[in-house]
């Protein structure tokens, strides 16, 4: 094996000046290195996107929602309700929900207004700092289209169901305690945050009244188990599974096409094999002539892509991790947040995901390999040293 290895590398990297062996192994390492880059950047951008994508929707909307099924408000008071919030192992939030106008000035939008106790957590560091009666948060997008800032007041308009008849809008003024931007549009432009009680009086619900209520724990199944008819419990990612839907549709497609770089190292490899069998002819022969066996020569050619997956994966895998590393620490890479959900490139460094890449790479090397060594069997002596 020690005899092998000295000699696959010996191939492989000639000291003769102008040899062909060397300028077509490193040609092989780099194309290897290159399409395991791409590979491992596509696989940390798609996870990435989905992490932080998660991230923000649950951060904004809990891990789940208790809703009655026909869109009306619960009674907090009611069964099961009123278990539920009383058992202290359960982190429930209430919440109220509904449409309004938000006037400045002469400036008007429609809002879509959530009364909490709480700020969610992607808007406030620690998630525990309360809304205060008389205060709004606003996304960046619904600020900049209002033109308003941080201090300024608002007029906040709805319609109570209870004084339809009467067709008195109900009208409240709100400063602007907060500003957020989560890089999500479809937040940004249209949700804003009250306090429970403003809430509450714009939407004419009495005290014991909520839209629903929000689940703060992971653990979903005990809560599912508790909720019946007319209520529904509704995660995140069902409230969202169109887009799930589309990041895995993405994702296989994805690997493919930069899969194919990775596929084209592998050429490179089964070419540069090739290529170092027919330049080393001679010393082939010379070496089947002092009595080597032809298992010890295949032996040789498959350490050699062995070695080359082996090199230009690391390589690939340590130019990849550079690049998330910069990415997480700098943020250079940015990219229009009215396109997509996030204002830069996410990545996200995931050692399983790598190890599988690396171990894929490595197994198709040595099945490539095999293609230009399995001729050796075959090799004539005589030819070979015929002019030696």
């Amino acid at each position: 094996m020690y005899l092998s290895l000295k000699l696959a590398i010996r191939f492989l990297f000639s000291y003769r000046l102008g040899s062909f062996s060397s300028y077509a192994s490193w040609l092989a390492i780099g194309g290897l290195s290159i399409g395991v880059t791409a590979l491992m950047l596509t696989a940390s951008i798609i996870e990435g996107f989905q992490d932080i994508v998660s991230e923000k929707l649950s951060s904004f909307e809990g891990h789940g929602r208790i809703t009655h099924i026909l869109g009306k408000s619960i009674n907090i008071s009611s069964e099961p309700i009123n278990s539920l919030i009383k058992d202290p192992n359960n982190s429930l939030d209430s919440f109220i929900r509904g449409v309004c106008m938000l006037r400045s000035g002469s400036l008007a939008e429609g809002v879509l207004i959530e009364g909490v106790n709480f700020m969610p957590r992607s808007i406030s560091l620690n998630g525990h700092k309360q809304i205060e009666s008389g205060e709004i948060v606003l996304g960046n997008g619904l600020a900049l289209s209002l033109s308003v800032k941080k201090g300024d007041t608002l007029f906040i308009q709805s319609f109570s169901q209870e004084n339809a008849y009467l067709n008195t809008p109900r009208i409240k003024p709100l400063r602007i305690s907060k500003i957020y931007s989560s890089g999500l549009q479809e937040f940004d432009k249209t949700l804003a945050y009250t306090s429970l009680e403003d809430a509450r009086w714009l939407f004419g619900l009495n005290n014991d009244e909520v839209s629903g209520l929000i689940l703060n724990d992971e653990v979903l199944p005990q809560y599912a188990k508790q909720i019946n008819y007319p209520y529904h419990l509704e995660t995140w990612k069902e409230r969202h599974s169109l887009l799930f839907e589309w990041i895995a549709i993405q994702r296989w497609p994805a690997y493919l096409m930069f899969g194919l770089i990775a596929l084209v190292g592998l050429v490179n490899l089964i070419a540069s094999i090739a290529m170092i069998i027919i330049e080393k002819s001679s010393q082939i022969g010379i070496l089947l002539a002092q009595g080597i066996t032809r298992v010890n020569l295949i032996r040789i050619f498959m350490l050699q892509g062995v070695f080359i997956s082996f090199v230009g994966g690391l390589l690939g895998g340590f130019i990849s991790t550079i690049i998330i590393f910069i990415q997480l620490r700098y943020r250079l890479f940015k990219i229009p947040s009215d396109i997509y959900f996030m204002d830069q490139v996410p990545f996200s460094f995931n050692i399983f995901i790598f190890v599988i890449i690396l171990s894929l790479v490595l197994i198709s090397s040595i099945i490539a390999s095999w293609i230009p060594v399995k001729n050796i069997s075959k090799f004539n002596i005589v030819t070979a040293l015929r002019y030696e």
